[in-house]
């Protein structure tokens, strides 16, 4: 697999992009940050993770014209696009700023999940598969996460880094509720007992982020015993709920088991939850 690098070619098309990373060139970027292994290596999934987030809303943008979505949700999908790709560029320049990127390998192919045989030749159940995996699931589990990682973060730089994610990442979230509430009248009960399933699929996927003991060196690492607890929290108020209120019922059996905080006692870095 080719390794993970970030290249842009300028002329009018970087003239066009400057207005909207602007910001970037706003933040302390002079602060002197430590040299941390760790928070390298989440910096550097989180580029990634941003970048699989500008595919994933692109795939959503295709989806929401197949089904015939409202025109300013399809743009809003579509402008958060660009949103994902400077959020690209802000963690990649974090790393760089901790001591450096560290070397990824990923395929570029299969940056996002397809939808599922149900939903091949349904474009409105493909659609809400794509918006209840990345908006109501993925985005909307972010923000709080992103704001913990930004209260423990020990710099003014990372901090105001996070902190404008998280501005940008809310509306991500909330685009998945206004789709689903649109939709509503078009979902039947077997397609709503679909999505709870694919909502259930999409928490699990963080379980592997659970149970552990971490490393909570702040910069961005935010160790289990604070993470976890937290986690748990935003998927009750921020996912479950929310979702349950438009008829989605996600079963207490699709969800991880949420253990208590353990005492920290042992390296297991993690991202900080970057959509």
């Amino acid at each position: 697999m080719p390794a993970f690098e970030l290249a842009a070619i300028g002329g009018p098309w970087g003239r066009r992009l400057a207005p909207r990373r602007a910001w970037l060139d706003q933040l302390p970027w002079h602060e002197p940050l430590p040299r941390a292994d760790d928070a390298r290596i989440v910096w550097t999934q989180t580029a990634f993770s941003e970048y699989a987030s500008a595919a994933a809303f692109a795939e959503v943008a295709s989806a929401l014209l197949a089904a015939g979505a409202p025109i300013d949700l399809v743009a809003a999908a579509g402008d958060f696009v660009v949103d994902e790709i400077v959020h690209t560029e802000a963690a990649a320049r974090v790393a760089t700023a901790l001591g450096g990127a560290v070397a990824l390998e990923v395929d570029l192919t299969r940056l996002v999940r397809p939808p599922t045989p149900r939903a091949d030749g349904a474009p409105l159940l493909a659609a809400a598969e794509l918006v209840v995996r990345t908006s109501c699931v993925g985005e909307a589990l972010t923000v709080p996460m992103l704001k913990l990682a930004a209260r423990l973060a020990g710099s003014a730089l990372i901090e105001a880094v996070l902190t404008r994610i998280v501005a940008d990442e809310a509306s991500h979230g909330q685009l998945g509720w206004w789709f689903l509430d649109w939709a509503a009248p078009r979902l039947d009960d077997a397609a709503r007992a679909h999505l709870a399933g694919v909502a259930g699929d999409a928490i699990r996927a963080f379980a592997p982020l659970l149970g552990g003991s971490c490393t909570d060196s702040g910069l961005g690492v935010v160790g289990c015993d604070r993470y976890d607890p937290a986690f748990a929290d935003a998927v009750s108020r921020a996912v479950v709920d929310p979702l349950a209120a438009r008829g989605i019922a996600v079963r207490l059996a699709d969800l991880p088991a949420f253990p208590p905080a353990a005492p920290v006692t042992a390296p297991q870095e993690l991202a900080p939850a970057g959509a």
